[in-house]
């Protein structure tokens, strides 16, 4: 996927905000190393460790979003976070709901259609949703983003024009 990114003007629909951390004493859960007998590189990935460190870390960064815009999660109409597993998604919805007292009005689950794309991940799940009509001029959409190592990513984005151009012949 490529996109071109850019913040929209104050009170206009785009990137309201996005914010991004890196946790790096989990830097040790995901490492590459050449492969042995082959081009490329292998990836060892303590993956449940992640997903627990994800679920307990990731919250501080969200609530500093919702802070800055002056929304609480149940603001939120769709929440896109990576698409690591069902279970996973799963987990940390409820661990958000636990936190927070509420929760967005929708999460989005397709990684059983795609499974786990990685960088790839909310551009699918942004993709599918505008296609098929789901998005409303105005929601407010948020993307979760995971990767090893341990990072965190949270924009927030407000639907333009965009869900009544995409996917159709201009």
């Amino acid at each position: 996927a490529a996109v071109i990114v850019e913040r929209a003007p104050d009170g206009q629909p785009g990137i309201a905000l996005a914010g991004f951390t890196t946790i790096s004493e989990h830097s040790r859960l995901c490492f590459g190393l050449p492969a042995p007998h082959s081009p490329g590189a292998r990836m060892f990935t303590k993956a449940r460790t992640i997903q627990k460190v994800a679920i307990q870390d990731a919250p501080p960064l969200l609530d500093a979003v919702l802070d800055r815009t002056g929304l609480r999660l149940a603001d939120i109409d769709w929440l896109i976070p990576h698409q690591t597993s069902a279970r996973a998604i799963k987990a940390g919805e409820r661990e958000l709901e636990a936190r927070f007292g509420e929760g967005p009005k929708h999460v989005v689950v397709n990684v059983e259609d795609y499974g786990n794309t990685s960088s790839t991940t909310h551009f699918v799940a942004l993709h599918r949703y505008l296609t098929e009509g789901r998005f409303q001029r105005g929601d407010k959409v948020m993307l979760l983003s995971l990767a090893s190592g341990l990072e965190v990513g949270v924009v927030l984005l407000v639907m333009d024009d965009l869900v009544e151009s995409h996917g159709r012949a201009h």
